[in-house]
């Protein structure tokens, strides 16, 4: 029998990932679940992403926070428990070793996040959790 208790949702605040929470969630209120929606501050990506050149760990942080906070509170509208985790580093190892440390039973994230010179330098997140993820990962494809 499959139980999830715990089931992440690793964001990049990306229409993409947007998609992804759609599933998360509807997992996580069939199956009664805690939530989790994890961001990994990366400075890169907010540079190229956003087209915010920050300079301090600070900004980064503040940043993050707030799309992060935006992020959960549009889903607790679905009356799940949510748990908000912030953290800093690469985003698929990251991603991994809190999977790996809170024993969680599903990570469900998008395919797409990163595109073009971005993606092709750093490679897929989505496709590095697959491979070293120690649970089962749902992957949400863009739609077409």
């Amino acid at each position: 029998m499959v139980d999830l208790k715990k089931i992440l949702f690793p964001t990049d605040f990306s229409p993409f990932a947007e998609r992804a929470s759609e599933y998360a969630v509807s997992l996580a209120k069939k199956y009664g679940s805690t939530l989790y929606v994890l961001h990994v501050i990366e400075q890169f990506t907010y540079i190229i992403d956003i087209g915010i050149d920050f300079r301090t760990e600070t900004s980064l942080e503040a940043t993050a926070r707030k799309l992060l906070d935006n992020t959960v509170a549009s889903l607790k509208k679905h009356g799940i428990e949510i748990e908000e985790v912030l953290l800093s580093g690469n985003p698929f190892a990251e991603i991994v070793r809190f999977a790996s440390r809170e024993n969680i039973d599903m990570i469900v994230m998008a395919t797409h996040g990163r595109t073009g010179l971005e993606h092709m330098l750093m490679g897929s997140v989505t496709e590095k959790v697959v491979r070293r993820a120690p649970c089962p990962v749902l992957t949400v494809k863009k739609p077409t």
